[in-house]
This record gives C-alpha cells, structure tokens and sequence, in this order.
C-alpha cells in the first residue's frame, strides 16, 4: 500500500496524535526522550511562534497506520547577508543563548520501513508539500542508524544539493553485567582513574559518599535546586554564565521535568561526600538508557578531587544494577566523558538545498569567509553545542 503524507501545522494536531506518535516510536529504532510528545511538545510552546517560526510536521502513514514522522518548523533565516526560507528539525534552532541542545533528533520511522518512509518525506519535501524552501536542515541525528542516511539517499534522486555530514560523535559505554565489568573493560590508566576519583572523594568525606536520586516531586524541587547553584558557581568562577540563565532554558526544564518524573524518566541525583552536596547530575531514563544531559559540581574543592568523574561512575554502577542497557554521555568529545565511555557513535547533519542563484551566492560566500579565516591562521570551526553547554571536568 502507498505511503500517504500529510502536514500537521498546529499544536493541537501534534497534541491529539500523541497516542499513535508514541506507538510509533516504539515501533521504531529510534526511540528517543528527545524525538518523544514530552519533549517535543513542550519545546515547540517554549520557541514556537517566536523568531517567525511555523509548525511543518510531516506525517506519513500506510493506511491508518503512522508509519512515519518527520516533525519540522519553517522560519527564516540569514547566511552571510541572503534571506533563506528553511525547514529545519523540531526541536532544534534555538539562540545559542537558549539552546536546549537536543540530539537523536529527526525521521522517525518503522522499523524496517525506513528506505520507504524516507522516500515518501523526500517526494513530499522536493513536491512543496510542506510549502516553499530554500534548504533544509536537519541536524544532530543518529549517524549509527539507518534512517538518517535513507533520507539523504531519497533526497539526493531528487533535483537538490545535498550533503550529510558528521558533527561530531557521541561517547557512551555498552553497560555489562556488573560494575566490577565495566571497570575491567576500561584500560588501565583510565580505570585508575575512575578508582582513585571515588577514593579521593571518599577520603575528603570521611567515608560518607551518597548519590541520591530525586523521587518526588520535593525532592525534585531540592535537588533541581541544588543542581542550578552548582552549576551557575561552577560557570561564575570562569566570569562566565551557565544554561540556567536563559529564561526560555529554564521554562523549559520547568516543564519537562516534573513530567520526566512523573513517567519514571528522570534521574536527578546529587553527590554527598560528608552529607555536603559536591555534585548533580541530570540523567534521562528512557527506553532502558541513561542519557547525561547536565551537571553542576562545587567550585572550591581541592584540585585533586574529581566530583564529576566520581559521580558519572556511581550513576554507571546504579544503571547496572536496575539493568539498564547503556550509559549516553551525548554529544562532545570532552577529555572525562573519552575517560568515562568504551565506545561513541557519529552525530550527524543533513543540509539540502534548491539549486538557485542564491544557494550558489551562499556558497561563495561561504568559501570565501573560509579562505579568508584560513590565510588569517584562524580557521572557522562549527561549535560542539553539547560541549559549550556540558559540565567540564578538569
């Protein structure tokens, strides 16, 4: 049976699909916090309808079956000096201020149905179903999947430049059986490193090292509490802001928090060592994953302690023992997460565009900033988004 495509351009027709978007993903090989109602929904009523943007959400079905999903925003924007209508992933496009950095974004199809769906998203994308475009621009996808390079491959039979690339990559660690296990698949200097963090901190507490995980909504009110001051001391002492002072950052996390709990998906703990909080981290629980999202940790500690290697190595050994299948450190290949993972997997882009006189002036001017910066000993580079956002361990 053909794919049939339609567009969802209102909240309330996202809202009312809930039930069979959700199915879908379960269905899917892309089952992320990040592509779920949850997020999605309350990011598009943090950002959407601000900076000009419209609901373009693609919906592909097989009779009455979802089969496929592509949710996206139209809006404008500027490259070197040219207006470009663009289509581009929900949720992604935020100010760098506001940015809420969500990854695994994108297509979401049926399992085995990928080659399919995306060939119906690429007829109805080059075919204007989704109205007029310069590009499209879908970034932060799952460069381990298949549904990511299916889009590329459908979009490129069509009359449109087209590129995927690689943005970075994302650490994780396939979780094994016990926590002994883990530490045992690390090489040695960095399994020293994991043992001596936990020892030292364990030494400045005088034995007491807690990481407790918010269960109610109480404690999830605490310790959000105590995640935001860590994080913001930990930013200050660089004469620097963190993520929690953009107001649409933290309306956001107001929402999708208490919701997060409220499904069991959210790990909000904090580290004691000698009933004084060192750490926080804010995990994701979700399809039988941890996801690190955030993380704050005290300032004026001794240089020698490493609260944030201590803390991710607790959540590993608590992720163990519930069974979890894998540890997320997400994007950003900072030196404690390289420490921390056994393995990353490619964060991908997909950018396609009309061929117009405009796209070839873009390009040009593109190029030329390039050479310039080149010549200049300064070349351009794409920040990691993750990274500029992540806690950093020294």
């Amino acid at each position: 049976m053909e794919l049939c495509c339609t567009v969802v351009s209102d909240i309330a027709g996202l809202e009312a699909m809930q039930g069979d978007w959700e199915a879908l993903l379960d269905r899917s090989d892309c089952n992320e916090p990040t592509l779920s109602p949850l997020w999605i929904l309350a990011w598009w009523r943090v950002f959407g309808g601000t900076d000009g943007r419209s609901l373009r959400a693609l919906r592909i079905t097989q009779g009455e079956r979802l089969v496929g999903l592509l949710p996206l925003v139209a809006r404008r924007v500027w490259h070197r000096g040219f207006p470009f209508r663009r289509l581009e992933s929900l949720p992604s496009g935020e100010d760098e201020a506001d940015e809420i950095v969500s990854e695994y974004i994108g297509l979401v199809a049926e399992r085995g149905a990928e080659e399919a769906v995306a060939e119906a998203a690429a007829r109805a994308l080059a075919g204007g179903l989704l109205g007029g475009w310069d590009e499209v621009v879908l970034p932060a996808m799952d460069g381990s999947k298949r549904a990511p390079f299916a889009l590329a491959d459908a979009l490129g039979r069509r009359d449109l430049m087209v590129t995927l690339t690689e943005r970075g990559r994302s650490p994780y660690v396939t979780l094994p059986g016990s926590f002994e296990a883990y530490l045992a698949a690390l090489p040695s200097s960095r399994r020293y490193l994991v043992r001596r963090s936990m020892r030292d901190l364990e030494s400045f507490g005088r034995g007491e090292l807690v990481l407790s995980v918010a269960r109610t909504p109480e404690e999830l009110s605490e310790a959000r509490a105590t995640l935001v001051s860590l994080h913001e001391a930990r930013w200050q002492k660089d004469e620097r802001s963190g993520v929690f002072s953009s107001a649409k950052f933290t309306a956001f996390h107001d929402a999708v928090m208490p919701a997060l709990l409220e499904r069991g998906a959210l790990e909000l703990s904090v580290l004691r060592a000698g009933g004084e909080p060192v750490a926080a981290l804010y995990n994701l629980v979700w399809n039988d994953k941890v996801y690190f999202y955030q993380s704050g940790r005290r300032a004026d500690l001794p240089p020698k302690l490493r609260p944030g290697i201590a803390a991710h190595a607790l959540a590993i050994r608590m992720a163990i023992d519930a069974g979890r299948r894998e540890y997320d450190f997400l994007g950003g290949d900072v030196r404690y997460k390289l420490d921390l993972a056994l393995d990353s997997r490619p964060i991908v882009e997909i950018r396609a565009a009309r061929r117009t006189l405009r796209e070839a002036l873009r390009d040009h001017a593109e190029r030329a900033a390039r050479e310039i910066a080149r010549l200049r000993g300064h070349p351009e580079t794409k920040r990691r988004p993750v990274e500029a956002f992540a806690e950093e361990e020294p």
